[in-house]
Parts: structure tokens; C-alpha cells; sequence
């Protein structure tokens, strides 16, 4: 059986550009060759970096995905719309959607949102792991957006651009919402009742973005999980979510080659199938994992786009 496959975050195409190494077969979590064994198939691509240490590493990095895009057009293709993503996953390639993580990346200007937005970009964080001109993080401070955070918000849903709330203080978590009534996506946070990490989502926050048709993507950072840092430990926290209700609103957000370690027993996109079947252990059904492994993204992304 092929299992069907939608992660909502990856750090691969940064990593792997600043590494000098092609996306189609590498030695990282994820290549393009490994993950065809999924299908279909979905990924969201971030492009990221520490603005306390490095300049914004947008251009140079949509620059590599936009030559790897051209050169393995056979396995993935850049999506932007739902039509796009259907069209993709009826050809048997990856639907591929390109995601900013920190707006720093953006000099956190809404010129620079635009311009990103037409090159493809379809998602955008508003920070990182540190506060910034627009809004504080989870990580850093609790302050919420300010008056040019509300500005690019804004923007945001004007371009029909899905804000990820994975790195956000908690405060301006929730003044986003009050913005908008559209889908949201946490793409990367897990329980915060599992494990009391300040990236991971409270019971509120899940429930609201559960309410609002949004989804939580499972990250499989070891920090993150707490417990035994093990695949049951991933278990537990979407075992937490669905309990909260959120059968239709948790996904995998799995944050390959943006974590140093991986959960014990996994060592690429390759093992998923071990996730897959850790899941069927809790005797849910296979109609339930297949959402949580593909179809609640990729319901949420053909809604949102």
C-alpha cells in the first residue's frame, strides 16, 4: 500500500541550497526521490534564517528552488492555487508550496510581501525565534503585533497569503485571528499539555484554529516532543489533539533538515511509514491516519489557496 503524504513544514530547500546540494537525491531527511514513495504527495518548503546572525536569505534561496523546480519538473511543481495542487498530484509529482519563515527575510516590508507573493511564495511567518518590527515570537517575548505588523497582517490576507503561527508570541496569536476570519495554519507546533515548550500550541490556541479550519502540524523535533523524544511520543501529541476535537485539524509539520536529531527510529522522510503504522497500534482507523498524514493539509491548503 502507498501511504499519501502532506507536510506542512521543511527546511530542506534552505538547508540544501546553503549546502550546495540538489533536492533530487541527497544524504539529508528529505529528497525528491525518497518522498516520491509517497503518494500523493504535499510540501510546504520554508525558506528561513537567523536575523541576529545572517543577512535575509530569500532571493538567493528562491533562486536555487526556482532552478531545482526547472531541472526536476518529472517529480515536483511549484503551487500556488488549489487547481495547482490538484494538478500536480494528478500527474504523480509533489504539489510543492513555498513558505517564508521570519519576516525578516522580507526586510519585514510589505513591498518585499508582494514581490515574494509573485514569485510564489504562499505562506509567511511573521517572525521567527525572535521578536521583530512586527510582532514579538513565542520564544523570545509575549508582546503582540505592532502598528506595522497589523499593516502586513493585513496584506497578508489581502494577497490571499496563509499566515503561519508556529513562531508567534501567543498574545498576537490571538490578535491575528481577530483580523480575519480565514483558515490559519500552525504549521510545526505540537502540544502544549504534552510538553510545556513555549513553540508548542495551548489547548485554546489548538481549539480556536481547529474552529476556524485550520491545522497543526506535527513537528518531530526531540524539544518539542518531550517524553521518550520516540515516534510514540509523536503519537501522544496528536493522541492530545484529536482529543481536543481536532480529527479534521491535525496534520504532520514535521521540520525536516530543520532539526538536528530526529525521534528515535527515524532517520529521513523515508521511515514515515513507521509513524503510519505507530498510529495504527492506537487502534484508530486507517481513514483517521490518512487525514493525519494527508488529507486534513491538503484539504486545508485547497480551501486557503
Amino acid at each position: 500500500m502507498t501511504i499519501p503524504l502532506f507536510d506542512s513544514h521543511s527546511d530542506t530547500v534552505h538547508m540544501a541550497c546553503a549546502a550546495g546540494k540538489p533536492l533530487r537525491e541527497n544524504d539529508m531527511h528529505l529528497d525528491l526521490v525518497r518522498s516520491a514513495a509517497f503518494s500523493p504527495r504535499g510540501q510546504v518548503f520554508s525558506i528561513w534564517g537567523n536575523p541576529k546572525t545572517d543577512p535575509p536569505m530569500f532571493a538567493p534561496v528562491m533562486a536555487y528552488f526556482e532552478r531545482e523546480l526547472s531541472e526536476n519538473s518529472d517529480l515536483i511543481v511549484l503551487c500556488r492555487s488549489a487547481e495547482d495542487i490538484r494538478s500536480a498530484q494528478a500527474a504523480g509529482k509533489c504539489a510543492a508550496i513555498v513558505s517564508i519563515e521570519g519576516a525578516e527575510q522580507i526586510e519585514c516590508s510589505i513591498e518585499r510581501l508582494r514581490e515574494a507573493h509573485e514569485r510564489g511564495v504562499s505562506v509567511i511567518h511573521i517572525c521567527w525565534n525572535h521578536d521583530n518590527a512586527l510582532t514579538g515570537s513565542a520564544t523570545e517575548g509575549q508582546g503582540g503585533l505592532t502598528e506595522a505588523g497589523r499593516r502586513f497582517v493585513e496584506e497578508v490576507f489581502a494577497l490571499g497569503m496563509i499566515p503561519d503561527l508556529s513562531h508567534i508570541s501567543e498574545r498576537a496569536f490571538w490578535e491575528i485571528l481577530d483580523m480575519s476570519d480565514r483558515p490559519v495554519l500552525a504549521g510545526h507546533s505540537d502540544a502544549a499539555s504534552v510538553c510545556a515548550h513555549p513553540r508548542n500550541l495551548t489547548d485554546d490556541q489548538f481549539r480556536a484554529l481547529a474552529r476556524r479550519g485550520g491545522v497543526a502540524g506535527l513537528n518531530l523535533s526531540p524539544r518539542f516532543l518531550g517524553r521518550g523524544q520516540d515516534v510514540e511520543a509523536v503519537v501522544d501529541h496528536a493522541e492530545h489533539f484529536l482529543s481536543l476535537g481536532g480529527e479534521k485539524a491535525v496534520g504532520l509539520g514535521t521540520d525536516l533538515d530543520g532539526v538536528t536529531q530526529l525521534p528515535d527510529g527515524l532517520h529521513g522522510i523515508e521511515d514515515f511509514g513507521v509513524i503510519y503504522e505507530a498510529m495504527l497500534r492506537r487502534n484508530w482507523s486507517e481513514e483517521l491516519v490518512h487525514d493525519i498524514f494527508f488529507h486534513n493539509l491538503n484539504n486545508f491548503f485547497m480551501n486557503a489557496l
